[in-house]
């Protein structure tokens, strides 16, 4: 038995893509074939032209997080049973004035269009599951993204290490740098913290900015009126430098308002750092009872949180132990069979 995928564009280190490749090796555990087609084949990705899939398939799983001509070429395919896994779309009102509008407009037109495309869809929370029942959606599973988190057990990168582990207090945020995330709530909040609580800290945001020049910018600008020292943007790292931020850091400062599924809270989480986020989209159904979840952005409350997340090491501890106990759900262990099982019954 065949089980493809098709995903708009595979991108190194990006969460989806790193899914998409876990998926395949779970289709292949189950002596499966399985071949990853994009709208551009890419063979240091392993992935094949959208064009060379041609003929009637078995079984297709298409991935939606964007608009793209990929969706629009999936009606034209025939195969035995088509499935939508869906990412979530950000709101396009987060990207006035930027290409990407477009794409998450069109997104929004296919997820309602094609629903008829499909025998059922997946996705990774109840709050996206809201968005699929919204459209009009019957049949759906949700089953949390497969993160290989055994890999997050590698020593990290001890030149970035020896740089920066010293007396000082690391807040760390890791995403894309894009509008959704409000990166510009979290500079505030350690402008705050930096200036009236700690002025021996860091703030780390980790993450590719090089579709959302634009939004980068705005940050820097941001940054230089406001006149703040020890702000970092990383850009895209290497996995070793990623493991690095993580055990460098006191705290996790997540103020983004749109987060479908969120690998980096589950890192944070796995990585024993303290998280604090803004209590939004599927923030609270991810973190469960751990974590410390804030319902304002009230920047000296929230900083004065952070502070006392840094030096009551009571409650560092304790949600340490949380957030550790919450991780669990989300182990390959757990996760992984899940896929198998769904696999079996869907594609049987």
């Amino acid at each position: 038995m065949q089980i493809d995928q098709i995903i708009p564009s595979m991108r190194h280190g990006d969460d989806i893509s790193n899914a998409v490749l876990v998926l395949q090796k779970i289709i292949k555990d189950l002596g499966c074939e399985s071949d990853i087609f994009t709208q551009t084949g890419q063979q240091e990705t392993g992935t094949k032209d959208l064009s060379s899939l041609d003929g009637e398939r078995d079984n297709i799983i298409y991935h939606m997080f964007i608009g793209s001509r990929a969706a629009k070429t999936l009606a034209g395919i025939k195969a035995k049973r088509k499935v939508l896994f869906y990412h979530g779309i950000m709101p396009p009102e987060y990207f006035e004035n930027h290409p990407s509008q477009i794409y998450m407009l069109g997104g929004r037109e296919e997820l309602k269009k094609l629903k008829n495309q499909f025998e059922f869809a997946f996705t990774t929370t109840k709050y996206l599951e809201g968005e699929l029942y919204k459209e009009g959606y019957g049949e759906t599973c949700v089953l949390p993204l497969p993160v290989d988190l055994e890999e997050y057990d590698q020593e990290p990168d001890l030149q970035l290490m020896k740089a920066y582990d010293d007396d000082y207090t690391n807040i760390l945020f890791v995403g894309q740098i894009t509008p959704n995330k409000k990166l510009e709530d979290t500079i505030s909040v350690f402008n705050y913290y930096h200036k009236r609580l700690n002025p021996k800290s860091r703030l780390f945001l980790v993450g590719s900015f090089s579709s959302h020049a634009g939004y980068c910018q705005k940050l820097l600008a941001l940054i230089k009126e406001l006149e703040i020292k020890n702000v970092f943007l990383t850009g895209r790292t290497s996995f070793k430098k990623l493991l690095a931020y993580y055990r460098l850091s006191r705290v996790f400062l997540c103020m983004s308002e749109y987060e479908g599924f969120s690998t980096p809270l589950i890192e944070a989480m796995y990585l024993k750092v303290p998280i604090v986020a803004f209590n939004r989209a599927s923030v609270p159904e991810i973190l469960g009872e751990s974590g410390c979840l804030i319902n304002d952005k009230d920047v000296r409350e929230t900083a004065r949180l952070l502070d006392r997340i840094v030096n009551d090491h009571t409650k560092r501890k304790e949600m340490i132990r949380l957030q550790s106990k919450r991780v669990t759900a989300f182990l390959p262990e757990k996760v992984f069979p899940l896929y198998r099982k769904v696999f079996m019954l869907a594609f049987s």
